[in-house]
């Protein structure tokens, strides 16, 4: 089986808001991490500043979206994140359909996506900051060569910090 990461076609709103209202998904992903996202492909306008939509693709079929940002965007809570800053890229995941949960899509996912923006110039550092109760989530970003670094309270939530370093990823 192979995993690609396609960029987000527009016009594909209704798929990403499928998955986002899905039972496996809802409990989890909060609706503002992809609202202007979802607006953006709506109206047919690129994605919001420093934000690059994926599609995740399983052997050419759509399974999940992930997004890279800069995590420097206001009140998301990552400037008080020792670490993060110039460099830094934030990474963000769901598999949204329910068939292909827990079958360690979403480790390969983060393990390419993670090896392409380390390709990129000037990225040194990954984060990422899923609910500290989301295990499978917790886990498939350990598995891809993620480390935590603590538990902390964001605006939107409690979160568990999550890093990758450029200088030592083997993903």
């Amino acid at each position: 089986m192979s995993i690609e990461l396609v960029p987000w076609p527009a016009g594909g709103a209704g798929l990403l808001e499928r998955w986002i209202a899905a039972p496996h998904v809802v409990r989890w992903w909060k609706p503002a991490l992809t609202a202007g996202v979802i607006a953006a492909l709506r109206a047919g306008d690129a994605p919001p500043a420093g934000t690059r939509p994926w599609r995740i693709d399983l052997d050419g079929v759509p399974v999940g979206y992930a997004q890279d940002y800069d995590p420097a965007r206001p009140g998301d809570g990552w400037s008080e994140v020792e670490g993060v800053g110039a460099g830094t890229r934030g990474l963000e995941l769901l598999i949204g359909e329910a068939d292909a949960v827990n079958r360690r899509h979403g480790r390969a996912a983060i393990r390419l996506l993670a090896a392409r923006l380390f390709a990129e110039s000037g990225t040194d550092r990954l984060v990422s900051g899923p609910h500290p109760d989301n295990w499978p989530a917790v886990i498939a970003f350990k598995r891809a060569g993620f480390r935590e670094r603590g538990r902390r309270q964001f605006p939107s939530g409690p979160v568990m910090v999550l890093t990758a370093a450029r200088a030592v990823w083997s993903g």
